[in-house]
């Protein structure tokens, strides 16, 4: 008969190591949250993967413990708790009594004696013991019938058994208590004996044993060990006892099976949606499910279906029958997938559901494409892309998408799923495709009704919603590649990497793996004995900001050799794969990644296509035309610029532009009081760099490093203050940006769009200081975005009936492929993006034309 598995969990080591082991995370309100996800989510690997019959949670009492009645400095060197994580461990108590798991703890005692105890009971219940902790203490207690669950730096979760312990430390598992007693224990402030260290405790306990052993034996123990060890033997017991976790404490558990109710269900799920754990709160209530007392899948199910109203239709057995049934009223339309809980029309198998209100039909897949062709206007679907992809849609624009309406609501999301935003704007879930069709209708009311009050229907209609075929057509056209011309490029790569390998073999004086960072940081700092070391927990520094400062020639090679691999792993040989049956790469659209409001491109990215280098630029030219066709590209010039003297109002700027000047000559003649004429190429340098790092919030810090040598940290601060000097209303806005993010919560584009910071209350002077830069820029980002999406728009209509197509957008670049003789459209192209968000200075757009994306000829 298998054992019963009884899980115990040591309550606040596992909220510290969440607390400390993940990124900072808060709600939308500023309240952190990192310790709690990460305890839930240590909670649901644990449920999901080990299925326990029992669970406890075991909490450090209030108080002192025999051990400090032993030793008063018994943990004085813990610093105290941060008032992030303070607030963590209290909410914690009540999500624990939440899931109706028990908690233990008793006066005198630790947690870890309480799980010692309960672990020992358990062995003799005939129960197995798993331990979760994220504290090494517990490894003492592991044997054949207890193991140990820790998360890891990083993610995840290592089980560690007798063999485990073994493997990582070369003694057994008891041992652990005399390795402490000989290395010591910072963390608890175990003094064990100085001088001897990790490696030198492990050797002792492989010859001796213990620290009976040790002393028993002692001539036996090498010289230089009984030096150290003899001054401090009772310190050595002293420890040995501090370090032994107690089986014995008068504590009563008694495995009682776990479960937990509806009502405490229901308590959890509140919870969660306070913290704002969308998708774990989603898996936390699976993870449950075999311990509910109903069946929650049924019940959330039949709680979905009563409050969304859902009631089943037969299915669609024409296209007449379903336009007679929609008429001219809004449609859901969900693809058919499969779903958490079986479908309700299982032996139909139908490609799509269509809802009117509750009421939802399947309908087979012809019949649906037939109807968006007729009346796309009025579709609700979520991410519907690819449904305007599927049935090649053109022009029409569906009437609402949930996606892009939580997306606008809060761009910061990890994702949008359905299920998630009907949880969260509507109380109920949405997990089956039917229930979908119904929830739609729903969320187009309450999401619209949020879009209405916080000011971002335009937004929403104007910019997001329009966008959708628009970018189904572009990805559906692609644009062409030329296979010959990268393969080519491959080549040449291949020799110059292989030059560039024997030339850093040369100066390192010797082979030696060049793609190892490990290896790297051992030649350069080891062998060759290099300046500018630094040491990390996992081996020498060797990234590309460390290896541009050094001045020996093998750094810089390796650098190149780093480019010259990315280029063709990432590029040459990685794009001819993608090329599909016509020849062309399609990448796909995201616009709901972003949190700025940014499109971005993947599989492959196309926004990101190497543009620095001329190597680099290379990869351009494999981006052809097709015949009868030439691409054009036209690109807003300095537009954040631009942006931020229109929203700043700051005088000198809003002079430059307007005389169509070169700002950054005009910022250099201000700064260094020159006439423009007299001012340097150099000069022009510093006062780009300083108008950019105005734009993304740069610190002196950052800014020193781009100036390069020569320029140290209070140089650039000194920059920063003349370059504040110069330009006071751009110091008055961005500080007005950031008062506005303090007290509201989020930034605001021209056009209404908001972006959450939470992190800008953070404590943590680093996060907080990241979240106010982030929040500079966030309006002059967004509305940047904003602008080439309205751009796109106008554009998308002007080519209505034309050969010409729109192929990519970069940033602040859309790229065309003209047809001949439609070459008129430059002008009109041209203006349609400048008058895309008017502002009050000029906004410029640089166009250039030419066979392919390298080879191009500005146009006049």
């Amino acid at each position: 008969m298998a054992r019963k598995r009884l899980v115990i969990i040591d309550g606040y080591s596992l909220l510290f190591r969440s607390f400390y082991g993940t990124r900072f995370l808060s709600t939308s309100k500023g309240v952190p949250t990192n310790a709690l996800f990460g305890f839930v989510n240590t909670l649901v690997a644990m449920l999901n993967d080990y299925k326990p019959d029992a669970i406890v949670v075991a909490l450090d009492a209030p108080g002192k413990t025999f051990r400090h009645t032993e030793f008063s400095e018994y943990k004085g060197t813990r610093r105290e708790t941060p008032s992030e994580l303070q607030s963590q461990l209290a909410f914690s108590r009540e999500m624990i009594s939440a899931l109706n798991i028990p908690t233990l703890e008793l006066v005198g005692y630790e947690a870890d004696d309480i799980i010692g105890t309960l672990s020992l009971k358990a062995r003799e219940s005939e129960y197995d013991t798993l331990i979760v902790s994220g504290d090494r203490d517990s490894f003492q207690l592991i044997d054949e019938s207890v193991t140990v669950l820790m998360p890891q730096t990083g993610g995840g979760h290592k089980l560690y058994d007798v063999a485990a312990v073994v493997e990582r430390f070369q003694f057994q598992p008891l041992q652990m208590i005399d390795y402490k007693a000989l290395a010591g224990d910072a963390s608890d402030n175990i003094p064990g004996v100085p001088k001897i260290g990790d490696k030198s405790a492990t050797v002792l306990l492989e010859q001796f044993g213990t620290v009976e052993g040790i002393i028993e034996r002692f001539d036996e123990v090498p010289p230089k060990f009984q030096k150290l060890i003899e001054p401090y033997i009772e310190q050595m017991k002293l420890s040995k006892r501090l370090a032994t976790i107690a089986r014995d404490a008068p504590v009563q558990y008694d495995c009682a099976p776990y479960t937990i109710d509806e009502e405490h269900v229901a308590q959890i799920r509140d919870m969660m949606e306070s913290l704002e754990f969308k998708a774990l709160s989603r898996r936390l209530e699976n993870a449950l499910g075999p311990y509910r007392t109903a069946s929650a899948d049924r019940a959330a199910a039949e709680v979905g279906i009563e409050n969304l109203e859902l009631e089943i239709k037969p299915p669609v057995t024409s296209y007449e029958e379903l336009r007679s049934w929609v008429s001219d009223q809004a449609f859901s339309l969900v693809p058919h997938t499969e779903s958490v809980q079986p479908s309700m029309f299982e032996e139909s198998r139908p490609e799509y559901f269509v809802g009117l209100g509750g009421v939802v039909r399947s309908v087979p897949l012809e019949f649906v494409e037939a109807l968006m062709h007729a009346t796309a206007a009025q579709a609700i679907g979520h991410d519907l892309k690819p449904t305007y992809k599927r049935f090649a849609l053109d022009g029409a624009v569906p009437r609402f998408d949930s996606m892009l309406a939580g997306y606008v609501l809060q761009s910061g999301r990890s994702g949008y799923d359905i299920n998630d935003l009907s949880l969260a704007y509507l109380e109920v879930p949405a997990r089956t495709p039917e229930l979908q069709a119904s929830a739609l209708h729903y969320l187009e009311k309450a999401l619209g009704d949020r879009l209405d009050k916080e000011g971002q229907t335009k937004v929403f209609k104007e910019i997001e919603m329009p966008l959708v075929p628009i970018l189904a057509k572009m990805e559906t056209t692609g644009i062409a590649v030329d296979r010959t011309c990268l393969e080519s490029l491959s080549g040449s790569l291949d020799v110059s990497i292989g030059q560039c390998q024997t030339l850093v073999y040369e100066l390192a004086g010797g082979e030696f793996n060049i793609s190892s960072p490990k290896q790297i940081g051992e030649v350069l700092f080891e062998k060759l004995a290099l300046p500018g070391g630094r040491k990390t927990k996992t081996g020498w520094a060797t990234g590309a900001e460390i290896l541009a400062e050094m001045e020996h020639p093998v750094a810089r090679e390796i650098v190149n050799y780093r480019e010259l691999t990315k280029l063709k792993g990432t590029y040459a040989d990685a794009l001819p794969k993608l090329i599909a049956f016509d020849g062309r790469i399609h990448t796909t659209y995201n616009q709901t990644v972003a949190a700025t409001g940014r499109l971005s491109s993947n599989d492959p990215n196309l926004q990101n296509i190497p543009v620095r280098t001329e190597l680099g630029r290379q990869i351009r030219k494999a981006f052809v035309a097709s015949p009868g066709f030439m691409l054009a590209s036209f690109d807003y010039s300095q537009i954040e610029l631009r942006i931020l003297a229109h929203m700043a109002q700051d005088p000198n700027l809003v002079e430059a532009f307007e005389k169509r000047e070169d700002v950054h000559t005009v910022t250099a003649s201000l700064m260094f009081h020159q006439s423009l004429e007299d001012t340097t190429k150099e000069q022009r340098r510093l006062a780009k760099l300083l108008n950019y790092a105005v734009l993304y919030g740069v610190t002196d810090f950052g800014l020193s490093n781009q100036l390069g040598e020569g320029f140290s940290r209070s140089d650039a601060a000194a920059l920063i203050n003349q370059y504040n000097e110069r330009f006071p209303a751009v110091k008055a806005f961005m500080g007005a940006v950031v008062d506005e993010a303090r007290a509201k919560g989020f930034t605001t584009t021209l056009l209404g769009r908001r972006r959450y910071f939470p992190e800008i209350h953070a404590a943590n002077r680093g996060i907080r200081q990241y979240a106010e830069r982030q929040a500079m820029n966030a309006p002059l980002q967004g509305t940047a975005a904003d602008m080439i999406k309205l751009a796109m728009i106008r554009v998308a209509r002007l080519l209505e009936g034309k050969r010409t197509r729109l192929l990519l957008q970069v940033h602040d670049e859309l790229l065309f492929e003209v047809a001949l003789g439609e070459e008129d459209l430059f002008g009109p192209i041209r203006k349609a993006m400048e008058d895309a968000l008017p502002l009050n200075i000029p906004v410029e757009v640089d166009g250039k034309i030419g066979p392919n994306w390298l080879e191009m000829s500005p146009l006049p």
